[in-house]
C-alpha cells in the first residue's frame, strides 16, 4: 500500500503540464491569409499522397429542454503522418438562443496534441475566425492550381463571413475582378462595397446566381 500511494503521488505531481490556452483575440491577431492558404496547400498535398488520418466527424444534438439547447456540436480531427503533432476540433454551432443574450450561436476550440506523448499542448479559441480562414484558403489553392492567370473573374454566392474571407484569400492569390450575387440586394452591395475598398480590386454585384456562371 505504501508503495502504492508513492507511485500514486508520483504521477501527481510528475504529470503532463496543463496546455496554454490561447483567447480569440491572442488568435486573431497571429493567424494571416498567407498563414492559412500555405497549410491548406501543405495539407492538400499531404491528403493527396495517402498521408493523413482524418476520421468522420463525430455529431452530437443537443435537444431543447429547460436545461439545454437547441444546439449541435461538431468534432473533427486530423493528423499528417510524421508531424509531432495532430489537431482535435469541436464546433458548437446553432445556439439560437445565445442571441437573446447578446452572445453569438456558435463557439469553436481547437486543441493540438503532443504526437509523441499524446498530451494536450494547446487550446486555441477561434470561434469560426480559424474555420473561416481555412475555408477562404482552400478556395485560394484551388484558384491556385486550377485557373490560368488570365482568369481574372472570381464570382461569390453569399455575402457573408465565408464569401468575404474567400475574397481575401483569392487577392492574396493574384489581382481579379469579384461579382457578387446574394439573396439580400443591400447586403450584396456593401459587400461588393466593402471588399472592393478593403482589397483594393473591383466589386460588382449580379442580379442572377446564373451570372456568375
Amino acid at each position: 500500500r505504501a508503495h502504492s500511494s508513492q507511485v500514486s503521488r508520483a504521477f501527481a505531481t510528475s504529470g503532463f503540464p496543463a496546455p496554454r490556452l490561447f483567447d480569440y483575440e491572442t488568435v486573431t491577431s497571429n493567424l494571416s491569409v498567407t498563414d492559412a492558404i500555405e497549410s491548406v496547400e501543405e495539407a492538400f498535398a499531404a491528403l493527396a499522397k495517402g498521408k493523413v488520418d482524418v476520421p468522420m466527424p463525430m455529431h452530437i444534438g443537443i435537444e431543447e429542454s429547460s436545461v439545454a439547447g437547441p444546439g449541435d456540436c461538431h468534432i473533427k480531427g486530423g493528423y499528417v503522418s510524421a508531424t509531432p503533432t495532430f489537431t482535435v476540433k469541436l464546433a458548437c454551432v446553432s445556439f439560437y438562443k445565445n442571441l437573446e443574450s447578446g452572445l453569438p450561436p456558435g463557439s469553436g476550440i481547437f486543441i493540438v496534441v503532443n504526437a509523441v506523448t499524446g498530451a494536450p499542448l494547446g487550446v486555441f479559441q477561434e470561434n469560426r475566425f480559424m474555420t473561416d480562414l481555412r475555408t477562404g484558403a482552400a478556395g485560394a489553392v484551388s484558384m491556385k492550381h486550377c485557373t490560368t492567370e488570365d482568369q481574372n473573374v472570381v464570382g461569390f454566392i453569399g455575402t457573408g463571413a465565408i464569401a468575404r474571407n474567400m475574397a481575401r484569400a483569392a487577392a492574396a492569390t493574384r489581382p481579379f475582378t469579384g461579382i457578387c450575387y446574394g439573396l439580400d440586394t443591400d447586403m450584396s452591395a456593401q459587400f461588393a462595397e466593402s471588399m472592393s475598398e478593403e482589397l483594393g480590386m473591383p466589386f460588382k454585384v449580379a442580379e442572377s446566381a446564373q451570372e456568375l456562371c
